[in-house]
């Protein structure tokens, strides 16, 4: 029985690893992308500033591509982000975490870290 919980506990922390793993990469990605969208949205202070229309400005920027990309990877992230603290509550109560810890440890309420670990 105890190698059985510890198989278990062994997987659910691998599982957690590689979350937060994922979480990491979107976090770059993200970051990589919100670099060139800051200096796209700059520009186009720039082009507003010496005149030109908001829909010259948009096309020219092409702002429709940045917002479906930065949609794409805010969305990439936050799912990210939810399954690391699942996996991150599962894990912390495997190892005897009551929830109200859980919520302590990521500084949330207790009911947020029920949702977690749910």
């Amino acid at each position: 029985m105890r190698s059985l919980r510890l198989i278990q506990m062994t997987v659910a922390r691998d599982q957690f690893i590689e979350d937060v793993r994922h979480y990491v990469e979107a976090s770059e990605r993200l970051e990589t992308v919100m670099g060139s969208f800051s200096a796209s949205t700059r520009a186009g202070l720039d082009d507003l500033s010496s005149g030109m229309s908001v829909s010259e400005s948009f096309r020219i920027r092409d702002s429709a591509t940045w917002s479906r990309k930065v949609s794409e990877l805010l969305d990439d992230f936050e799912r990210c982000r939810r399954k690391a603290r699942a996996s991150a509550a599962a894990i912390l109560q495997e190892e005897g975490m009551s929830i109200t810890k859980v919520g302590k440890a990521f500084g949330v309420s207790h009911q947020l870290a029920s949702r977690f670990a749910k």
